[in-house]
């Protein structure tokens, strides 16, 4: 791993998205928010607490990116002043799913999903099944974010697509 560790992704996903300033000094409060809101629909699905969570499938750590992806998306467009995204949004958006996926998937499979993913820096999938599952979890992300920005005390229980989600995976695997 090069010197510049973390700083030197953050400058690389910035140059590839030619964007400018690098995310707020509220970043580590949303990335927190966030990571939380994920890891308990985890917990809630696993029954127990494990970081990273364990692998079910790469079509599962994608849904869950596309999701964390629309989740922040989401939660910065229902803030006061919050509207569609700019490309700095968007840098600051990918940055901050990159965190929550690293948390949640660990690196390595970060990594991978960020490659696939064309929300990130992967190309369009021509499977449409495949396009629209990933459709359907960014916008489920884009909804639940809605809760997550307006600070609702029954947030996890209105915003649970993440779960419903990984519950319907694992309905049509038994």
């Amino acid at each position: 791993m090069r010197k510049d560790g973390k700083h030197g992704m953050l400058n690389w996903l910035r140059k590839g998205l030619k964007a400018g300033p690098m995310p707020s000094s509220t970043s580590p409060e949303v990335i927190e928010l966030v990571s939380r809101h994920v890891q308990d629909q985890v917990v809630a699905f696993t029954g127990r607490q494990a970081d990273p969570m364990p692998a079910y499938s790469r079509m599962i750590d994608l849904l869950l990116g596309a999701y964390v992806w629309g989740l922040l998306e989401g939660y910065f467009r229902n803030l006061p002043g919050g509207g569609p995204q700019t490309k700095d949004e968007r840098v600051r958006t990918a940055v901050m799913a990159e965190e929550v996926c690293s948390r949640v998937l660990g690196p390595k499979r970060m990594r991978w999903v960020r490659g696939q993913l064309p929300l990130w820096e992967g190309a369009t999938t021509r499977d449409l099944p495949h396009r629209w599952a990933l459709a359907r979890m960014h916008r489920d992300g884009v909804h639940d974010g809605g809760f997550l920005a307006a600070r609702d005390p029954l947030c996890f229980a209105k915003a649970s697509s993440l779960l419903a989600m990984l519950l319907a995976a694992a309905e049509a695997q038994v």
